[in-house]
Order: structure tokens, then C-alpha cells, then sequence
């Protein structure tokens, strides 16, 4: 689906920096619901222990864009802060520890790179993102988790009014992060060695309604 999509933005939007009619900046905000199906994998037994967490946030965006003569627009949009995936305090579920599990996920240094093609009475967008899954824990089995960089794709549908060298914009978006491995670290040893470790893997989505309002010139 990622592959189809940045083909469609290489055919129908790289023009755009040739013949650019209008510029335009901006800020939104996404009330956003995030899905994610996390399973840790132990390394005592192997035993994977599975938890879906589901999550809204308020996220604000920055963005900026150009449209060229036909209608079709370029932009990039950037995502300050951070919003939480999910938390939790579960029992202990390593044979050698003892001692109650907590831990926490995050999304942050959230972008974009997308297109917004006419469609009807609206536009369709259609981008990838970029973003970092931050990890915080504190398990019995002493085990770490590093942070990790994400890719995914975003697919949508908006409307939009404009007046006055200025526009609203309202549309709802879908966007699917790649899959995640998370592996974990023990006794001073770097995330990700080689050696037998905990590991966790995830798969997070996102659906979302926004506002966007910003100024043409």
C-alpha cells in the first residue's frame, strides 16, 4: 500500500514545484484514537503474553503547502509533543523475577509528507509519516526497551472552504504505522544485543478527525 502510494504522489505531484500557483501555511488539530496490539515474547520460556490498548489524543499539527494551478497540493506537516499509546501495571510473568510489571509507550517527533488531490466536493489525501515510538518501563526482569523509529502511510477524505487569503479545512484520516520489534536490554547490556532477550512486538493505527485552518498567499 506504501509503494502504490508514494507512486501516485510521484506521478500526479511533481509538477508542482515547477508550476506552483499558491502557497499556503497552517496549524490543525487531530482528535486522534489510537489502536495498538502489543505481545512481549519472554526469554525464560518464550511465552508471549498479548495486550490490545486503545488511546484518544488532542494532536496539533504545523504544516505547510503548495498548490499548483490544477488544484493538486504538496505539504509537509510536523507534530509537536507527544501522545500516549497506552500504560498499564500487569503481574510478573518472567520464572526467574518476581515483582509487578509497569510500562508505557508514546509517539512523538510525529511528520509528514502528503498530497491532497480533488476529489468531488473535497480532496483525498494521501502521504507517509515518519515518527518515534518512545518506550518507559519498569519490570521485575530488570529488562529495557529502546525507542524506535516508525514509517507508515496515511489515506483520507476532507473538505474545505476558503475566503479572504485565508481557509478551514475538515477531514477524517486513517494512518498505519509499519510493524515494530522492540528488544530488550539486561545487566548493562546494550538494547538489541545478540543474546537471548525479551522482546516485544507492536502494531499501532490511528484513525482521526481534523481541523486545519491557515492563510494563502
Amino acid at each position: 500500500m506504501k509503494k502504490l502510494i508514494l507512486t501516485t504522489l510521484s506521478i500526479i505531484l511533481l509538477p508542482i514545484a515547477a508550476y506552483s500557483a499558491e502557497t499556503r501555511i497552517g496549524f490543525s488539530a487531530a482528535l486522534s484514537f489510537f489502536a495498538s496490539d502489543g505481545t512481549e515474547i519472554t526469554k525464560s520460556s518464550g511465552e508471549r503474553n498479548a495486550k490490545e490498548v486503545e488511546e484518544d489524543a488532542i494532536v496539533p499539527g504545523l504544516f505547510i503547502e503548495r498548490e499548483n494551478d490544477n488544484g493538486f497540493t504538496f505539504g509537509f506537516e510536523y507534530n509537536p509533543g507527544e501522545a500516549e499509546l497506552g500504560s498499564g501495571t500487569g503481574s510478573d510473568d518472567d520464572e526467574e523475577t518476581s515483582g509487578a510489571n509497569k510500562a508505557s509507550a508514546e509517539v512523538s517527533e510525529h511528520m509528514s509528507f502528503y498530497g491532497l488531490i480533488p476529489a468531488g466536493p473535497g480532496f483525498v489525501r494521501l502521504g507517509i509519516v515518519r515518527a518515534s515510538v518512545d518506550t518507559t518501563e519498569n519490570l521485575a526482569t530488570g529488562t529495557k526497551y529502546g525507542n524506535e523509529d516508525v514509517n507508515g502511510y496515511i489515506i483520507g477524505y476532507g473538505i474545505q472552504t476558503s475566503g479572504d487569503a485565508a481557509f478551514v479545512r475538515l477531514e477524517g484520516t486513517y494512518t498505519n504505522y509499519d510493524e515494530l520489534t522492540f528488544n530488550g536490554s539486561l545487566n548493562g547490556n546494550e538494547v538489541g544485543d545478540s543474546a537471548v532477550r525479551n522482546k516485544v512486538e507492536a502494531d499501532i493505527d490511528a484513525l482521526a478527525l481534523k481541523l486545519s485552518i491557515g492563510k494563502s498567499f
